[in-house]
């Protein structure tokens, strides 16, 4: 079924059995009006695919909010269905159509949309997690896969020849099924293998039957990456100042260079002398500064003692002129 964007009204039909259904009908609009869906129970509407995405993406609205472009400060916060594109949600009124034609839980399709937001939204700026650049606290490098049914999934997903043809953007699918990019994704692999598989190579539907696995919605929740961690430090850490241990402070070796120690079990960092300590005199020291602006020296007058750096270097020069 190809529906595309147009204004919609809704309304709630009561059954007899005292059950609200929400129906949809199409308005004039300046795209095509969406398609009515009737159930082949009775001769009640139902809610088209472009109703569902409407509601259960963007909530009671009458008209889809501007599609977002760009990550910026004010877009930051706005919900990540905000940044799918048209097509995504051509695609998705397609899913939910077809999701509730089979019986499926539309949670299903409501877990792509959600991916294919977050991947509008941040894709672009999302680095790769297994890029070998991070590391756990002791330098041993640290990557992600998927669990190892989601792993064969994906890789049936991907070896499928069939990406273009399920109707989402391949780039897309690439990137959820690349652990490094979505290790926590919320879609359900083996529901989105079951929308690639469903359309053939010429974009015909397979019309294949679904309800029977995906009736009961069974979520990712936590249990849909494995983070790994190599046995090998790989990255030398610098040790630090103090190290506390169940609440006792230890002031490290290169704590003490810098300054550090323990007065009782807090650890304090010895004051260094500022430059009006040098001013002063309170603060003897064997530095240019010092040497500037020590005005006590017996062998060097007021008028020699250059007032800059710069009348310093002129002068030695002129003085190892003279000389010559």
């Amino acid at each position: 079924m190809n529906v595309t964007l147009s204004a919609q009204v809704y309304s709630y039909v009561q059954s007899a059995s005292g059950k609200d259904t929400k129906s949809s009908s199409s308005q004039p609009a300046t795209d095509s009006s969406a398609t009515s869906v009737t159930s082949p129970a009775s001769s009640q509407s139902v809610i088209s695919g472009y109703g569902l995405m409407m509601s259960r993406l963007f909530g009671d609205v009458s008209t889809l909010p501007a599609t977002q472009t760009q990550l910026t400060n004010t877009t930051q916060n706005m919900d990540a269905a905000n940044f799918l594109t048209k097509s995504d949600l051509n695609v998705l009124s397609d899913l939910y159509a077809q999701a509730q034609d089979q019986g499926n839980d539309l949670r299903y399709v409501d877990d792509i949309a959600r991916d294919l937001g977050n991947y509008r939204k941040f894709g672009s700026v999302e680095g790769n997690f297994n890029n070998g650049q991070i590391f756990d606290t002791n330098g041993r490098i640290q990557t992600v896969s998927f669990t190892e049914k989601d792993a064969a999934t994906a890789s049936r997903i991907l070896s499928n020849g069939n990406l273009s043809g399920s109707g989402l953007d391949p780039v897309f699918l690439k990137f959820e099924l690349d652990p490094g990019y979505s290790f926590s994704h919320t879609a359900s692999f083996d529901y989105l293998e079951s929308v690639v598989n469903s359309t053939g190579s010429d974009g015909a539907s397979n019309d294949q039957t679904q309800q029977s696995q995906f009736a009961t919605y069974v979520g990712q929740g936590q249990n849909n990456y494995v983070m790994n961690t190599a046995s090998k430090v790989t990255f030398k850490t610098e040790e630090p100042d103090f190290i506390s241990k169940d609440g006792v402070f230890t002031v490290t070796e290169t704590g003490k260079k810098h300054g550090f120690r323990l007065e009782g079990n807090n650890v304090v960092q010895d004051k260094n002398p500022d430059l009006s300590e040098f001013l002063s005199g309170t603060v003897k020291a064997n530095t240019l500064m010092d040497y500037f602006m020590n005005q006590n020296d017996s062998d060097v007058t007021k008028s020699d003692i250059p007032t800059g750096l710069f009348d310093f270097l002129f002068s030695s020069k002129s003085s190892t002129t003279s000389q010559k």
